[in-house]
């Protein structure tokens, strides 16, 4: 398994908000439908980029946050039943998957990749970047997985 380390300015992500352990999928589903409201956000800063942000991890109850949504230049009018998120400036791992990997891809991360790393996992959120080229109806369509690091 292998990282490209990269550093990565503050942003700003308007979207959809989840919180709870996705036993049913729920992510999945609220992606399946985001596509209508999405078109709603303003002041997009990457055209075709769309970012599932993940934080506010609670191990032991097994929940977090998840935000699925666009990266904006500001956030202005946040459409009703959205948040908006600030990522702060962070230096991260960015690992490519699959839809189909994901899970498999973030478990290989913190179980293998990160403990011989040299790095650790500071505070903050992490995020998938699905570029202009996914397609979420082909397996094979490849994603990011950005992890924040600092060298230990």
């Amino acid at each position: 398994m292998e990282a490209t380390i990269v550093s990565r300015l503050a942003f700003t992500v308007v979207g959809l908000h989840y919180r709870g352990k996705n036993e049913e999928n729920e992510i999945a589903q609220m992606w399946a439908t985001s596509g209508s409201r999405l078109g709603e956000i303003e002041h997009v800063a990457e055209p075709g980029v769309a970012f599932g942000v993940i934080d506010h991890m609670d191990a032991e109850a097994g929940a977090f946050e998840y935000v699925a949504g666009l990266a904006v230049e500001r956030a202005g009018d946040v459409p009703e039943g959205m948040v908006s998120w600030e990522i702060p400036a962070q230096t991260y791992a960015v690992f490519t998957c699959t839809l189909p990997t994901i899970r498999e891809t973030m478990h290989r991360i913190y179980e293998e990749w990160l403990p011989a790393s040299g790095y650790e996992r500071p505070e903050g959120p992490e995020f998938e970047l699905y570029g202009p080229a996914f397609d979420p109806r082909d397996p094979g369509s490849e994603m990011e997985v950005w992890i924040p690091v600092r060298r230990l």
